[in-house]
């Protein structure tokens, strides 16, 4: 009986042991390709009765950085890991685990989901001719990955290849027309689409052009 008393009350003592809360282990996120990184605040409290010790936070790769502003917690105290996740070339869903361990080895994962948005996608991002090759129009298709992205207009920083915007149904990608005025020398050409997403800093998107 004595042993059982004794050893209810040691496991009643391991689950009171101080223990770290946090509000949103798993945090889910959009951002836009251009915005370049994504940054999340994991908020937590210690809500044992013992002081809790931040040994470690790990991260899963390079890409992503954690920050704390300190260790120690006593019962009661709480605040924030800041996790920074850097895109680079990376789009689409994407997830990164990050691990808090405390001082007595307890391992606590967060979970940061990222969904890396290409509002538009230009394909092929470069068209091009070669020198005395016909002088024929080639297409470009601009796909939006937002209802919200409307692709106001496309401008050439060269007055000897043209760009035209044709109409697009809704639902479909939009296509431009780009076209030289001839191919009998080299040509290069930034070609500019303007969209109208996000309204209060939209976005505009290159087209390469070359006779080469």
């Amino acid at each position: 009986m004595r042993f059982s008393v004794f050893a209810l009350f040691f496991t009643l003592a391991s689950v009171a042991h101080a223990e770290l809360v946090f509000e949103k282990p798993l945090q889910n996120l959009h951002r836009m390709r251009e915005d370049g990184h994504a940054e999340a605040r994991f908020a937590f409290k210690n809500t044992g009765p013992e002081t809790v010790t931040i040994r470690k936070v790990r991260t899963a790769c390079g890409c992503t950085s954690a920050k704390l502003d300190r260790k120690v917690f006593a019962p009661g105290e709480g605040s924030e890991i800041v996790v920074r996740f850097t895109f680079g070339s990376r789009k689409g869903a994407q997830r990164k685990m990050i691990t808090v361990v405390t001082e007595d080895k307890k391992e606590i994962p967060l979970d940061l989901r990222v969904w890396v948005h290409e509002p538009l996608t230009i394909s092929p991002a470069l068209v091009y001719w070669k020198v005395g090759e016909p002088p024929m129009g080639k297409t470009v298709k601009l796909t939006t990955s937002d209802e919200r992205i409307g692709i106001k207009s496309v401008a050439s920083s060269n007055p000897r290849i043209a760009a035209t915007l044709l109409p697009a149904k809704p639902g479909e990608p939009t296509m431009v027309t780009v076209t030289p005025a001839d191919t009998s020398q080299k040509e290069t050409a930034e070609l500019t689409v303007q969209t109208d997403f996000p309204a209060d800093a939209a976005r505009s998107y290159t087209i390469h052009a070359r006779v080469k």
